[in-house]
C-alpha cells in the first residue's frame, strides 16, 4: 500500500508571510494582529480598535487573535497571500477585553505596533508608511510593541483626540 500526496499548485506570484511580535511583557490577555489591503480597511481598522469591532470587520483582509504565553512571544503565518501592498496592525489586549484600551486624551494604554514599526505624530501613521511589500516570496516581518508611560499624552491613536 502506497502512501499517495495530492500536491496542490499555489497561484503564480503567492506568498506566505510570517509577522512575530516583540516586546510582549506580559501573558495576560490576548495579542490581536490584523492585515490590511487598502488605506480604507487600515483606517477602520484604528477607528474600531477602541471597539470590540477590530477582529469582527467583515472588510479587513485577515486577522487573528492570539492568547499571550508565558515565552512573551507571539507570530502568525499568513498563507496564499497575493502579490501586493499589506498594512500589518497589532496590539497586546491585555485585559482580554477585545479592544485597545486608551486613555482620555486618546493615548493608548496598551502595547501596540504596525508594520515597518512605524509611528505617527499625534496620531498613527498612514497606510502609506506601515505598507510593506509582498511579491511573489516569503518573508518575515518582526513588530516591536510601543508602550506609553502612563503620564504619555504626546501622542494621540487618532488626529480627532489630539
Amino acid at each position: 500500500m502506497g502512501l499517495s500526496l495530492a500536491l496542490t499548485a499555489l497561484p503564480v506570484g503567492a506568498a506566505e508571510l510570517r509577522i512575530s511580535i516583540d516586546g510582549i511583557r506580559s501573558s495576560k490577555g490576548t495579542v490581536l494582529i490584523g492585515l490590511y489591503d487598502s488605506p480604507e480597511t487600515f483606517g477602520r481598522a484604528i477607528e474600531a480598535a477602541g471597539t470590540a469591532g477590530f477582529l469582527n470587520d467583515p472588510q479587513r483582509f485577515a486577522a487573528v487573535s492570539l492568547r499571550a504565553n508565558a515565552a512573551l512571544k507571539s507570530s502568525v503565518v499568513f498563507s496564499n497571500l497575493q502579490p501586493g501592498r499589506y498594512a500589518i496592525i497589532a496590539f497586546h489586549d491585555e485585559n482580554g477585553n477585545g479592544k485597545l484600551d486608551k486613555n482620555v486624551l486618546g493615548v493608548p494604554t496598551e502595547p501596540y505596533a504596525f508594520s515597518n514599526n512605524v509611528q505617527g505624530f499625534l496620531g498613527p501613521p498612514t497606510y502609506d508608511k506601515a505598507a510593506i511589500a509582498v511579491y511573489g516570496h516569503d518573508m518575515e516581518v518582526r513588530l516591536t510593541l510601543v508602550y506609553h508611560r502612563p503620564a504619555a499624552a504626546a501622542s494621540c491613536w487618532t488626529s480627532s483626540q489630539c
